[in-house]
């Protein structure tokens, strides 16, 4: 009789948008993670080095390619850091203010259905990618029509925006927010009896809120096991204290 034996694979450097940030030796025993060896990497193309010869309204198409999948909300937060260094904060016009927001959130659904989508794929579920870059293509339709571009605009500035919206970016923004609800019906349908998503996804990856804590997680994993904590509301920019959301929680903290 053979004696039984792990298998030992890498996992990554693989991130779609962040290339080369994190690569993990991985020990499996069929499909459970017997031992994980992370190993840091870094942001390779030295965007911070590039910056330092630039302009701040020069440097500002880099921050698109720190992550492609959310270029404006780069923008955003590049613009915020010049604005809070020139102490002009309060001089942003309030129509720029909600254009940036208006903007962001596409993008965010935008970046969310790449995620949902490729991650449902890994794993076996490979028709909800098909439906989810649909709607994401959409998406980026609607940010062509104010922008110019489709991934990497460089449109929310140091000041504002770099130009005012026409009406053609309202009427498709309006009928897409529209549809949107019944899309994700669509996305549910498709994974909440497929057997395949739930065994990869239910009771898979535990963290409690407070392991949370103790390991620092934020974002969707912190939120996950119960924790309502979303910078937009803990520490609020562009106004969006003003804006009426829930911040979406789990309970178990697992993968599902």
């Amino acid at each position: 009789m053979s004696e039984k034996r792990n298998m030992i694979v890498n996992f990554g450097p693989s991130h779609p948008a962040t290339h080369g940030v994190l690569r993990v030796i991985l020990e499996l025993d069929g499909e459970t993670v017997v031992d994980a060896i992370p190993h840091m990497g870094h942001l390779h193309r030295g965007l911070e080095k590039l910056a330092e010869h630039k302009t701040y309204h020069q440097a500002l198409p880099l921050t698109d390619r720190m992550d492609y999948t959310g270029a404006l909300i780069n923008n955003l937060g590049y613009s915020l850091a010049v604005e809070k260094l020139l102490d002009i904060e309060d001089a942003i016009p309030e129509r720029a203010t909600v254009l940036r927001v208006l903007l962001c959130e596409l993008q965010r659904i935008a970046a969310h259905l790449l995620w949902f989508s490729t991650h449902a794929l890994d794993i076996g579920a490979m028709t909800v990618f098909f439906y989810a870059f649909r709607d994401r293509e959409t998406i980026h339709d609607i940010l062509e029509q104010a922008t110019g571009a489709r991934l990497t605009p460089s449109f929310i500035r140091p000041g504002g925006v770099a130009a005012d919206i026409n009406d053609k970016f309202i009427e498709k923004a309006r009928a897409f927010v529209k549809s949107f609800p019944a899309l994700m019906d669509e996305y549910e349908l498709l994974l909440n009896k497929n057997k395949i998503w739930l065994k990869r996804t239910q009771n898979i990856g535990m963290m409690s809120a407070e392991e949370c804590k103790q390991y620092a997680v934020t974002g969707p994993v912190l939120r996950a096991a119960g924790i309502k904590w979303d910078l937009r509301k803990a520490q609020p920019y562009c106004d969006y204290d003003s804006y009426d959301f829930e911040i979406p929680t789990g309970t178990i903290g697992d993968v599902w």
